[in-house]
């Protein structure tokens, strides 16, 4: 009914004002007091014409043609239009929904889009930690929801397998692995080396299937290499665990590998830069990044020689500009937020489309059991692994938990009650009311009645309750949550709307007989709860969370 309200408005507005372009913002109203729909498109006319915003909206509504599925049309509080439809017009959405065959998806994209988004990519110096599910979450979550709307999205993993810290990385392992076989490594400094259960597992792995082949690094880059394979092996089992996917796991060393030119993507991105937006300085070449709203020029090339993070990441986001998508999304952790500036300048000096690059921060987890907070440090090895968390909560409830809060809040994991069976729990409550519809048909099934859906469709005028005309109601609002996730690419507020519907569903639950002894209104019930049960289950699917048909 929205759109209709909308293509309603713009006419009318138009033909007072002249105003075809202007798009009405129409809302669901919070009571039905006012109603069904609201718009304060008068009041934000009034600002432009410098009119009383009451007197334009009584023109507005004045104007307004006669419309059978519009019971009343009033002005409330200073200049606000409120619709109220006809019960029939409020079924619509109802009925649509029910008669929709196999998934049920609310929304499509006017405009398909060509997206890329980048999320995770974890250095591949430890296992995934609680703080990286976060990103998994989210970044798996959005692209689902992206694709569901109509558009092309690939999954990237960037893959840092280049640096000072992959040489750490595999110094670490080596040293554990020559203890292996009993061989004094006392001398060897291990201040910076990465600690943890990881690193000796590895080192026995190693051990057990290459047997003394690296005691002597007569080649350390194939060391490395196979470090940095093993790890990002098991990274992606702990993803593919947690339902993450990703089409493409770019890796940074690609960067350096020669073009037809003679030529890498790095020397070639340096190259672009030295025209115009690079100067020399004490042995090193430096970005002038300040021309492009920085705090500071950036380094480019050290006065070693040696190539800066920087400038690999910049020839990486050239690299995705280059690949023609029409938007690309990058998922950062929040310790990254001071990093978008430099990005965002060297993508203006570059000469490309800065707009086109949309970058979401995600904010740090703390898990909390008991009351009390765990502290992690991925470098002492004493953190929580993605993995732990999973055993000990599951995925269902990690994946909601993540999701369930504005990325970029810090978030308090309350385990204990990730785990728990009760209300308070809002996957388990939303899972419990998908189970329970799920039962009641079992139940039908098991006493021999029939639901008929065609029969449900045409007797929904018998649910006249305040219970099912507020879920009516509310099973609208999904469409609403659903275009807005895709407007601000987000997820959160579908958690927020399915812990919603689950409660109503549970009050109506244990207020009503569902098995209804008269089959004009227990047709008309089980139509009611069928649409329930497949919003849940579209929600959840977005959030790609299971929906169990018994608990």
């Amino acid at each position: 009914m929205k759109e209709k309200l909308s293509d309603l408005l713009k006419a009318v507005i138009d033909d007072l004002f002249d105003r075809g372009d202007l798009i009405p913002e129409i809302v669901k109203t919070k009571s039905e007091v006012h109603g069904d729909w609201s718009t304060n498109i008068a009041m934000i006319l009034a600002k432009e014409l410098q009119e009383n915003p009451k007197e334009l909206a009584k023109k507005i509504i004045s104007s307004l043609p006669d419309k059978k599925w519009i019971e009343k049309v009033e002005l409330a509080g200073p200049g606000f239009i409120n619709f109220f439809l006809t019960n029939l017009a409020n079924l619509n959405y109802l009925k649509d929904l029910v008669k929709s065959e196999g998934s049920f998806y609310p929304f499509q994209e006017k405009t398909k889009k060509n997206i890329l988004i980048e999320y995770v990519s974890s250095n591949p110096t430890g296992p995934l930690h609680v703080g990286h599910g976060r990103g998994a979450a989210l970044g798996s979550s959005l692209s689902n929801l992206l694709k569901k709307s109509g558009n092309d999205v690939l999954q990237e993993y960037y893959v840092n397998d280049q640096g000072l810290q992959t040489k750490i990385l595999a110094d670490s392992v080596h040293k554990k692995y020559l203890e292996k076989f009993k061989i004094d490594t006392s001398k060897i400094n291990d201040a910076n080396f990465y600690k943890g259960e990881y690193i000796d597992e590895l080192a026995t792995k190693i051990k057990n299937r290459e047997n003394d082949t690296y005691i002597e690094l007569k080649d350390e880059k194939k060391f490395i290499d196979l470090i940095i394979k093993e790890m990002m092996k098991n990274i992606k089992m702990t993803l593919e665990e947690f339902k993450v996917n990703f089409d493409s796991f770019y890796s940074e060393s690609s960067l350096y590998k020669e073009l037809g030119s003679n030529q890498n993507k790095i020397q070639k991105v340096l190259k672009d830069l030295e025209k115009e937006y690079s100067f020399k300085n004490e042995g090193a070449i430096w970005f002038k990044s300040t021309q492009f709203g920085d705090d500071k020029d950036r380094v480019l090339i050290r006065s070693d020689d040696k190539e800066t993070y920087f400038l690999s990441d910049i020839a990486y986001h050239k690299d995705k500009f280059d690949r023609g998508y029409d938007e690309i999304i990058n998922i950062w952790g929040s310790d990254h937020h001071g990093y978008l500036p430099r990005i965002i300048a060297s993508i203006k000096a570059l000469k490309l489309k800065s707009e086109k690059l949309k970058t979401f921060f995600i904010q740090f987890v703390s898990l909390v059991k008991k009351g009390q907070k765990t502290s992690m440090s991925t470098r002492a090895g004493d953190f929580v692994t993605l993995d732990e968390l999973i055993e000990e909560v599951g995925v269902d409830a990690a994946r909601f938990f993540y999701l369930a809060k504005k990325s970029d809040q810090a978030l308090d994991f309350d385990m204990d009650l990730a785990i728990s069976e009760d209300k308070n729990n809002p996957v388990y409550y939303i899972q419990y009311a998908f189970a329970r519809i799920c039962s009641l048909e079992k139940e039908l099934k098991e006493r021999k009645m029939n639901f008929n859906i065609k029969d449900g469709i045409n007797n929904l005028d018998l649910l006249n309750k305040k219970s099912e005309l507020e879920i009516i109601s509310f099973l609208e609002n999904y469409k609403i949550i659903i275009e807005q996730c895709n407007k601000n690419y987000e997820v959160h507020p579908i958690c927020f709307y399915l812990r919603d519907l689950a409660s109503k569903f549970h009050s109506y639950y244990n207020s009503e007989i569902i098995i209804d002894d008269e089959e004009n209104k227990r047709n008309a019930k089980f139509t009611l709860l069928l649409a329930v049960k497949k919003t849940i289950k579209s929600g959840m699917d977005v959030l790609m969370i299971e929906t169990p048909e018994k608990m």
